[in-house]
């Protein structure tokens, strides 16, 4: 329980430090890379909603993952099917799970595919951290790596982060709430030139060599966009910018993603639920 503990101190640090910098959109790219430090495996932010449709955020990109065989595959018997989603489908307990302390009998079908499809990829041994599971709509981070099972070490860590997750994404929906119009942002062309160079990883030297000002000018441009976009830093801005449309989503068209940003992947398909999953699935 120590070593677990002391592994949380990061957690509670990133916390503290994303509650003083609140911002309306839930910060899953700071804490996907915080799940890669602290777990030292591969990353996803993954949502399914109501309505059927369900996608990805990877942290790191897998090139070609997923084909189109693939998606139709996880849409038509895959998600309906993953051992995971069964699981908190029969036992309505929404604490962090491992696909390898499910029982076979819930999912065989699920096993078989996820080793089938992820193996090869290094993606079947999963570990969820679900922080919404509610009436069909679940948003959780994944934790994937293949050979073996995470550790009960690893489930205890998982199960302290959870609640620390839990309190950011009522944050972000109670600043969304509060009714801060951020679709009237009236930012200058000059604003939106920074903000798209901004996107593209530069420092501020660099982007006022590109646009032929000064730093200086430059950080002043940054400070009058924090302040229309209610951000503290540039990964928030960027992501606002994605969430409201002003930036193209990672994996979207246009310039690449800077290193840091997710690799987002949305299925065209949508998700043939179950009798039982949309019934069973219960808030945490």
């Amino acid at each position: 329980m120590r070593a677990s503990l002391a592994r949380c101190a990061e957690w509670l640090d990133l916390t503290v430090t994303l509650c003083r910098s609140p911002c309306p959109v839930f910060p899953r790219a700071a804490l996907a890379d915080q799940l890669a430090v602290s777990f030292g495996c591969a990353v996803s932010w993954n949502w399914i909603d109501a309505d059927g449709s369900y996608g990805f955020e990877l942290r790191e990109p897998i090139p070609g993952f997923p084909t189109d065989e693939e998606a139709i595959r996880w849409s038509t018997e895959g998600l309906s099917n993953h051992p995971i989603l069964r699981w908190y489908a029969a036992t309505r307990d929404t604490s962090p799970m491992s696909v390898g302390r499910v029982p076979r009998i819930l999912a065989p079908a699920g096993f078989d595919l996820l080793r089938e499809l992820l193996a090869p990829r290094g993606l079947d041994e999963q570990l969820s951290i679900p922080y919404h599971l509610d009436k069909g709509s679940t948003r959780c981070f994944v934790l994937a790596q293949t050979g073996h099972d995470f550790s009960d070490e690893q489930l205890e860590v998982a199960r302290l982060v959870q609640p620390l997750i839990a309190v950011l994404d009522r944050q972000s929906a109670t600043l969304t709430r509060a009714g801060d119009d951020l679709g009237e942002l009236d930012l200058t062309g000059r604003e939106l030139a920074v903000l798209q160079l901004l996107r593209e990883g530069l420092t501020a030297a660099a982007i006022g060599h590109r646009l032929m000002i000064s730093p200086r000018t430059v950080h002043t441009h940054l400070g009058s966009i924090y302040r229309k976009l209610g951000v503290a830093d540039r990964m928030q801005a960027v992501l606002v910018s994605q969430e409201l449309g002003l930036l193209p989503l990672p994996g979207s068209e246009g310039p690449p993603a800077p290193h840091g940003l997710p690799i987002r992947w949305e299925s065209p398909v949508p998700y043939h639920r179950a009798p039982w999953s949309s019934a069973r699935l219960v808030s945490a």
